[in-house]
């Protein structure tokens, strides 16, 4: 008879990419419940299994008072049974992520301090403002986080920069989002699905840049639409663009006359790594983003990396000229000259892509849910 694993309880939001892989790393090493606040979001496009593979799942519905609020603030969950849901785990070690204002966070947090099962809240950067008022209001809603959890994990340094910054004064451990790494090797694609990409989009030999996310204002398509028009227009090279959004049309008239910059559109989840290997560099401009598990995808590909300086990804795990190249967010021009420099320059794409790779297996979610278990054991 084997030894019994530890029972964990996984509170969140809805089924995300940023998490499945997690659960699933997970499994092997607690005996897993995930607990969704929803099964989708409003402003998602994910269409995702609310179902577990060798782990339970539960999935909690709203009230209408979280359906007037979700109008505004699709990340607002308010369940009628959260806390009789809490009151009934029998678990050893809780995890809660989501809003940290919201009242299902609240009530799971509270109700697993009454009952003295050990809590942790995994969070992206809550970051700092400009304003003594502004800090004491968002500090006094981080309270039940402060209070109640027993640990902080971060999604990257900037969360954990953050939430010092705000007072938490309990132990924190840097637990990135994390991916399956093995699912984005070339060993592991159907060849013949890679095949037509390339016969598509290499037929004449083209080097592929490629980009990917929300077609909205803060991920900065916009700039790698127009850092790519900067460069020679004779370059054997193409843009291909992953994702929707509501600034599409803008975007697509931005680069409407250059025949190399395409649109994608929105991928499903078991496609993407096929992008991913058929590029040679990913770029990524975003303005802002806690964390950004596209670059965990681009390292697990071993592809060269331009990313920006305002992404927590890149600020967690990447270091210029080393593992890809950082730019500042909104110059175009930098942008222009990193990616005209990865465009000549093969040996550096090479030895980037080689780093980032390197990089991306220490953060995998084998490699996290690992280290969940050791702090989990450090506790007991």
């Amino acid at each position: 008879m084997g030894i019994a694993k530890p029972v964990l309880y996984f509170y969140t939001n809805m089924p995300t990419p940023y998490q499945l892989d997690f659960f699933g790393a997970l499994k092997h090493y607690f005996d897993l419940t995930v607990v969704y606040f929803t099964d989708r979001e409003s402003d998602r496009q994910w269409e995702l299994a609310s179902t577990g593979d060798g782990y339970r799942t539960i999935v909690l519905k709203n009230g209408w008072l979280a359906g007037l609020v979700q109008k505004f603030k699709p990340s607002f969950h308010f369940a009628k049974g959260i806390k009789k849901n809490v009151a009934d785990a029998q678990a050893d070690f809780i995890i809660i992520n989501g809003t940290y204002w919201s009242p299902n966070v609240i009530y799971s947090l509270n109700m697993a301090a009454r009952k003295e099962i050990r809590v942790a809240f995994w969070s992206e950067p809550v970051f700092p403002v400009n304003s003594k008022l502004k800090k004491w209001v968002k500090s006094l809603l981080l309270g039940p986080v402060k209070k109640h959890a027993d640990m902080l994990l971060a999604i990257g340094e900037k969360a954990e920069e953050c939430y010092r910054w705000y007072g938490f004064s309990k132990p924190i451990h840097n637990i990135p989002y994390n991916i399956d790494t093995g699912l984005f090797k070339e060993a592991n694609l159907d060849p013949a699905v890679l095949d037509d990409l390339r016969n598509t989009y290499k037929s004449n030999g083209e080097l592929i840049f490629l980009s990917s996310g929300s077609l909205i204002h803060r991920k900065g398509m916009d700039l790698i639409i127009n850092a790519f028009k900067v460069l020679d227009p004779g370059i054997n090279a193409r843009l291909l663009i992953i994702g929707d959004g509501q600034e599409k049309a803008a975007l697509q008239e931005l680069a409407a006359g250059n025949g190399r910059i395409h649109f994608l559109g929105f991928q499903d989840k078991h496609i993407i790594p096929y992008w991913f290997n058929l590029c040679e560099v990913f770029v990524f401009a975003s303005r802002y983003d806690g964390w950004a598990l596209v670059i965990n995808e681009a390292m697990a590909s071993g592809k060269a990396i331009i990313c920006a300086n305002s992404v927590g990804a890149a600020y967690n795990s990447l270091v210029d000229g080393k593992n890809a190249l950082i730019v500042e967010s909104e110059d175009v021009a930098g942008f222009a000259t990193a990616m005209h420099e990865l465009l000549i320059n093969k040996a550096l794409r090479d030895h980037l892509g080689k780093e980032a790779f390197i990089t991306g297996e220490g953060i995998s979610s084998e490699s996290m849910a690992k280290k969940l278990y050791d702090i989990y054991q450090l506790g007991k």
